[in-house]
């Protein structure tokens, strides 16, 4: 598959994960398919990142 292609669609479903279109884990099985088994970053992860290092301080 083209790379630009690859691209988009892996962009268009991190997109579908932050807006909840799809759930989380069907998310992770389209991206782990089409990024050939490694998730890439998302911002989505970062932020639930975040969310535990301050509850952690608490």
């Amino acid at each position: 598959m083209d790379e630009m292609r690859k691209k988009i669609i892996i962009q268009e479903i991190n997109s579908w994960k932050e807006s909840r279109i799809l759930r989380e884990q069907y998310c992770n099985y389209l991206l782990a398919l089409y990024c050939q088994g490694e998730l890439p970053p998302s911002k989505s992860n970062k932020t639930e990142s975040k969310k535990t290092t301050f509850f952690q301080g608490c």
